[in-house]
């Protein structure tokens, strides 16, 4: 039992209360004491004993690493290791200077002959020798027969621009190289060889002529023009006449060929024309 001291009223009065299991007080049924106010604390007791040691807890972060301890004594070398594979090659090193020229070797064997090489160039032609003599004169030989067409046309006759001339009749005909048939203006050649073709003819002006007029012929062999063959006049008025020549040798070399005159102009006559085609000899 305790005793508080309380205000009521201010009026102040002991309360008792019963402590029950107070050993202190003889009074089974509970304490009755009357208690003062709490003393000041005794001294400390004595430490009791170590209890035992407590679980393990759990592990804290890694501490911060600390500065290297001093280098050891260097160990003893260990056994060498095995031969490592080969490696790849390295490149090839700069070429080092020419060595000093050993002495000449002995000479070995002739070794077989060679083929034989081109044919040099032709050397420069050497002098000319002294002329020989004169040798006999040698049995005069058949002259070749002469072959020939001779072909006119004397009556005028109005030319057309890039059209042949026409041939009215054959004055003349040895052998039978070359043929010509009358009016025609083809002339055939039907042996190869060298021949020598020779136009002549006159030209006038139509009266619808515009002056100057310009008139040219030229040799057709096959229908293609013989280079070199072209003549031309050129006619000032109504009253001009203009007489053309041409002529000049040709090879033959296919058969049958077509030989004929082309004209080139317009508003002309032709007249007193002929054409001559004569066989020289063979080409070669």
């Amino acid at each position: 039992m305790y005793f508080i001291n309380s205000s009521d009223n201010e009026n102040q009065r002991n309360t008792t209360i019963s402590i029950p299991g107070c050993s202190s007080c003889p009074e089974p049924s509970g304490c009755s004491c009357m208690r003062g106010r709490r003393g000041p604390a005794g001294p400390a007791g004595a430490t009791g004993p170590t209890g035992a040691t407590g679980p393990t807890g759990v592990t804290g972060p890694t501490g911060v690493t600390g500065p290297t301890g001093p280098s050891g004594t260097t160990g003893p070398t260990g056994a060498t290791g095995p031969t490592g594979a080969t490696g790849t090659a390295g490149p090839t090193g700069v070429t080092g200077p020419t060595g000093v020229t050993g002495p000449t070797g002995a000479t070995g064997p002739t070794g077989p002959t060679g083929a034989t090489g081109p044919t040099g160039p032709a050397g420069s032609t050497g002098p000319s020798g002294s002329t020989g003599s004169t040798g006999p004169t040698g049995a005069t030989g058949t002259a070749a027969p002469a072959e020939l067409l001779s072909a006119y046309s004397t009556p005028p006759s109005p030319g057309t621009n890039g059209q042949n001339l026409v041939f009215d009749r054959n004055a003349l005909s040895l052998g039978t190289s070359i043929a010509h048939s009358d009016s025609s203006d083809t002339f055939t050649i039907q042996t190869p060889g060298v021949y020598h073709l020779a136009f002549n003819g006159s030209v006038a002006p139509l009266g619808n002529a515009v002056f100057p007029l310009s008139v040219s012929f030229t040799f057709l062999l096959d229908n293609s023009p013989v280079a070199g063959s072209a003549a031309q006049c050129t006619l000032a008025s109504a009253n001009d006449v203009f007489n053309v020549s041409f002529s000049l040798p040709v090879t033959v070399s296919t058969v049958p060929s077509t030989v004929a005159v082309r004209a080139q102009g317009s508003n002309f006559t032709y007249g007193n024309t002929t054409l001559t085609i004569t066989r020289l000899g063979p080409a070669s």
